[in-house]
């Protein structure tokens, strides 16, 4: 079954105009041709859509109606598809709002927004800094378009989600440390020694997971919600973190050395994704920007929390 948005626009035009002279006219057409174009989509859905009559034009049948609305239907999808092509081709342009988890930030974004800038350079991407929270009431409120974040188990039915990666939970520890001789470390040999807790929820809780198997609740020495000083205080001799990403060096701000060891047995993955609005359809500069992200996660090593390229 062979037909052409252009005899749909035909069949439209009359049902629009009342007469197949007038459709013509609208579309600066011969008659004979919209004449046509009718007669042969009537003959291959098999329905009358037009009663004619003589020298008044044509009314719908109640079957034309149908076809007619569908007609439309499949002319505006056309037209958005035109749309979309043209969105994600290389005229994105625009501002693009993301907001991002504060400890995912400093690791991600740079190379998230030096790719984006080499491949789309006329997207203008705006970043806003903030919690779980924060991040899921910006995108209700149209404040930002997407966020780059831990997956929140949030309403699905609200939010889209992009998993980008997942992190796996390693302990750092002192320099110094007796266990930092080791290559590995188990929740067992951890649980009794002080730990300096990263106080930012979701990642809160999969630091504590890391010790539902065992029989004893963690020591928890310190809770702060900086990343750097969570490292600072490890350096310093304060205790260990349980953290699931890691810089390049292994050093903090003053110079001190500390150990990242992974942690043996099941330990509950970070899943960070790209989430936005369920209600809202992806622009072009949004398909960009999930397709920059995707580019610059391949780069990225989850078992060893670290760039590879």
């Amino acid at each position: 079954m062979n037909y052409t948005l252009q005899q749909l626009r035909y069949l439209v035009a009359v049902a629009e105009h009342g007469s197949v002279s007038a459709a013509a006219r609208s579309l600066y057409v011969s008659q004979p041709g919209v004449s046509a174009a009718v007669s042969y989509l009537e003959g291959i859905f098999g329905i009358q859509c037009f009663v004619r009559h003589h020298a008044k034009g044509v009314s719908l049948t109640v079957a034309g109606q149908s076809l007619v609305a569908a007609a439309r239907d499949v002319l505006i999808q056309a037209e958005e598809l035109h749309h979309r092509a043209n969105e994600l081709n290389h005229t994105v342009r625009g501002k693009i709002s993301l907001g991002c988890f504060p400890t995912l930030s400093p690791f991600f974004l740079p190379r998230i927004l030096e790719t984006l800038r080499a491949a789309y350079p006329d997207i203008n991407l705006q970043i806003h800094d903030g919690d779980t929270e924060s991040l899921l009431r910006w995108l209700r409120d149209g404040t930002i378009e997407a966020a780059l974040m831990y997956d929140p188990s949030c309403d699905s039915a609200l939010y889209a989600t992009h998993r980008l990666t997942s992190l796996r939970s390693y302990a750092l520890l002192p320099g110094s440390h007796p266990l930092a001789s080791q290559s590995a470390v188990s929740a067992d040999d951890l649980v009794s020694e002080p730990l300096i807790l990263l106080n930012y929820a979701p990642i809160t809780d999969y630091q504590l997971a890391v010790f539902r198997e065992t029989e004893k609740e963690p020591n928890i020495r310190h809770e702060v919600s900086n990343f750097e000083l969570v490292r600072g205080l490890v350096a310093a001799g304060k205790g260990y973190a349980i953290l699931n990403l890691r810089p390049a060096l292994d050093h903090t701000y003053d110079g001190r050395t500390v150990k990242c060891l992974p942690i043996t047995g099941e330990t509950q993955s970070a899943s960070v994704i790209l989430a936005s609005m369920h209600s809202l359809k992806p622009s072009g500069k949004t398909t960009a920007l999930i397709d920059t992200c995707n580019s610059v996660m391949q780069k990225f090593d989850p078992e060893l929390c670290r760039w590879v390229a």
